[in-house]
């Protein structure tokens, strides 16, 4: 029977996520002024890249409009906590749920291209959307966006504990709670079978079909879970700041999640996370320095591409030889049959 053995890297690895764990956990206590708030905002954020890392790092797949599930998932969520219930529950899993089917009817069209006509698409679909949100009136509020979006309810039965929502501090325990759930679920799935699966099809989709894959339904399944978690971000960030307006659906938060998901790298579930604090953390110290701090975020971007290529993540683990980590054998999840040479992406 084989053992598992930790080297110093998984010691090293797993003492610096307990560190991170213990230090998000203590930012309500710690911070000062709008500090929580700014964390829950990079941690939102952090979930939209993970979601657009689904696509990206598993399927291969470069979605220039992912806006549009972020958008969507702001306003659906908007609209039931405004106009029907203010419930978790009930607004949370309707706004996923929701884009989620929006997700699986606009990637059964989409998915039948590939390449250029792919990334064209999705862009013009979210572009689409941002046009139909400045439009609208009833359901959008055109240019001026859902104001006074209420925080959502926790049930009964916690609520009759003393536990709310309505504090920045205890939104953010939510927010926390929703990224833990969203990165593991995340970690399981690329290291399943159809994590396996996914990464077969990056790697050479020809081979999947003469293996007998059903590729396209399997880029599909991957296509609307990345959706649903970006539209879970997007109610998340609509109901923190009680707000959503067009900006969410344009083509320049597309890009901003791009730029997070390549900042921190594609090798890895840590980029995207790590892409996110930085792109957040860059944007909004700019900010209070000039209003042309988009110059900073590209000189920044710009100086990572050309220093570290694959991703901030992938420069550390070359610098830092104790993050290599040696992966324990039971905790590979069996490759289906004809994917035994097919890695996916470490952590």
């Amino acid at each position: 029977m084989k053992t598992s053995t930790f080297t110093t890297g998984d010691y090293v690895r797993w003492a610096s996520i307990v560190a991170i764990g213990l230090a998000l956990l203590s930012v309500p206590v710690f911070s000062v002024g709008s500090g929580t708030e700014f964390t829950a905002d990079i941690l939102i954020y952090a979930i939209m890249a993970v979601g657009l890392y689904v696509q990206i790092a598993l399927l291969g797949l470069v979605n220039f409009g992912f806006a549009a599930f972020f958008g969507l998932g702001g306003y659906i969520g908007a609209n039931l906590l405004t106009h029907f219930s203010t419930g978790i529950l009930t607004s949370m899993v309707l706004t996923t749920l929701a884009v989620a089917l929006v997700a699986l009817v606009f990637g059964a069209m989409v998915l039948r291209t590939t390449g250029t006509a792919f990334t064209m698409i999705t862009l013009t679909f979210s572009q689409l959307l941002y046009v139909l949100a400045v439009a609208g009136d009833r359901w959008t509020n055109g240019v001026n966006g859902i104001t006074g979006v209420p925080r959502p309810r926790l049930p009964s039965p916690l609520e009759g504990l003393g536990l709310n929502l309505s504090s920045d501090g205890s939104f953010y325990y939510l927010v926390l709670l929703a990224f833990g759930a969203v990165v593991a679920f995340v970690w399981v799935l690329q290291r399943s079978k159809l994590g396996s699966v996914f990464t077969g099809i990056r790697e050479n989709e020809e081979r999947m079909v003469v293996l007998g894959y059903r590729v396209y339904a399997y880029k599909l399944a991957g296509f609307v879970i990345s959706g649903a978690i970006g539209g879970f971000a997007g109610y998340l960030n609509a109901a923190l700041f009680g707000f959503v307006g067009p900006s969410a659906l344009f083509w320049t938060t597309s890009g901003e999640a791009l730029l997070m998901v390549i900042l921190g790298g594609t090798a890895s579930l840590a980029g995207p996370i790590l892409g996110a604090g930085i792109f957040i953390g860059v944007s909004h110290y700019a900010v209070s320095f000039t209003e042309h701090w988009r110059l900073f975020v590209g000189l920044t971007f710009i100086a990572i591409v050309l220093f570290a290529p694959n991703g901030l993540v992938k420069i550390l683990r070359d610098r830092l030889p104790m993050l290599r980590l040696r992966r324990p054998v039971a905790q590979k999840a069996a490759p289906p049959k004809g994917l035994e040479a097919t890695t996916g992406p470490r952590v």
